[in-house]
């Protein structure tokens, strides 16, 4: 071999290790970007599974105090369902004066006893009114007879 071969086969692994160095570092250079980019994605993947978490156990809540709050809203309804309206009782108030004037325009014992009835419940809404009142229950408690009760014998 002569020395211009020799020569052409320097400069030709000469150009060939270039080339080969030219690949390595632009394939250590996209596996450098390949890698950073696939970092990206998994912080990318990471923050949308913490959105979506987050969005869940939101959802999960509400989903849970709109039931609490579904709930709440029967057993108000169940309970105004059972109460009597203001008509009914109106009405209720209507028929029981209109019983109390039959029974006390009746020939017989009812007079009597819607008499005595209005008296005891003027007598009972005495006591229970003003300083009177305040006093026979703290001073002076009354049985049904209106006499002071006497403390047990032994």
């Amino acid at each position: 071999m002569d020395l211009n071969q020799l020569t052409f086969l320097g400069y030709g692994v000469l150009i060939g290790l270039a080339v080969a160095l030219w690949v390595g570092i632009a394939g250590w250079r996209r596996r450098r970007d390949i890698e950073i980019e696939l970092e990206r994605l998994r912080r990318h993947l990471h923050d949308q599974m913490e959105i979506t978490h987050e969005g869940a156990h939101q959802r999960k809540q509400e989903i849970e105090r709109l039931r609490l709050e579904n709930e709440n809203l029967r057993v108000t309804l169940k309970v105004w369902q059972q109460k009597p309206d203001r008509r009914e009782l109106r009405m209720l108030h209507v028929y029981d004066h209109a019983l109390h004037q039959l029974l006390s325009n009746a020939p017989g014992f009812s007079p009597h006893w819607e008499n005595a009835l209005r008296e005891a419940e003027q007598q009972v809404e005495q006591v229970d009114r003003g300083l009177i009142g305040f006093a026979r229950r703290m001073v002076l408690p009354l049985t049904g007879s209106g006499k002071r009760r006497e403390p047990p014998e032994e």
